[in-house]
């Protein structure tokens, strides 16, 4: 394609040299290939834990977290410890606190719903998958806790004043409620600091579109999402 010039432009390429105008080429040539299409079908499931409420037990509470990596990819194993291992053990953590507390008596006056979704990883598959043929009516699900990436220190963070903090996406996009809920029982009880830098609109890291939440919004349920970052 390129022409008898290849040795040269490697040369001048490898010199840290400019290819410039002079070089330029036009060709026409004909290509015939051949390829096998073949289709790999893995299972996988959303793991999903209830603990049923009282006097508002038919309106639900999504607790999610993806419990999926990329496992083998050019000879590197990625474990995910961190995306998202961190997730799934804090829904597993808060699952069972939950149902302790349920055993003692104190139950939530809503339904919670503690869901690992597989499939985040490929796309958001395990989260799609659930939106789109939920066991529970989506107009009786009140919010979507989502937690994705909660096992490090963000290197933007490291010059902050805190380390005890979180980073919350989506808080008002779709419910005025959700962020005065959510501001208050932090302030009451964990007393963490919000930092709302991806939740700008202009974000171009789109962090809102890129967790397992975005599938409900979609749906128009409220989200929250907590994550200490990545970058």
């Amino acid at each position: 394609m390129i022409g008898n010039n290849f040795d040269t432009l490697i040369k001048i390429v490898r010199a840290g040299g400019t290819i410039d105008r002079q070089w330029s080429t036009e060709n026409k040539t004909k290509v015939a290939y051949r390829f096998e299409k073949y289709r790999t079908v893995i299972n996988a499931s959303n793991v999903v834990g209830i603990v049923e409420g009282t006097d508002k037990k038919d309106e639900y509470v999504f607790v999610t977290a993806h419990y999926d990596h990329l496992g083998m990819r050019n000879g590197l194993i990625y474990y995910g410890a961190d995306d998202d291992g961190s997730g799934t053990v804090a829904v597993i953590q808060m699952a069972e606190a939950f149902q302790k507390a349920a055993n003692e008596g104190n139950r939530p006056r809503r339904t919670i719903v503690f869901m690992t979704v597989s499939g985040e990883e490929k796309g958001l598959w395990g989260s799609e998958y659930y939106s789109d043929h939920p066991f529970y009516s989506l107009d009786k699900t009140t919010v979507n806790l989502n937690i994705d990436m909660i096992g490090r220190v963000d290197t933007e963070r490291t010059s902050a004043d805190t380390l005890n903090y979180v980073y919350v996406i989506g808080h008002d996009k779709i419910s005025s409620d959700l962020p005065v809920i959510n501001e208050g029982a932090n302030n009451k009880y964990t007393k963490l600091v919000f930092d709302y830098k991806f939740d700008d609109p202009n974000d171009q890291n789109r962090i809102f579109f890129r967790s397992d939440h975005y599938n409900f919004a979609k749906k128009g349920v409220p989200i929250l999402f907590f994550y200490d970052g990545m970058l």
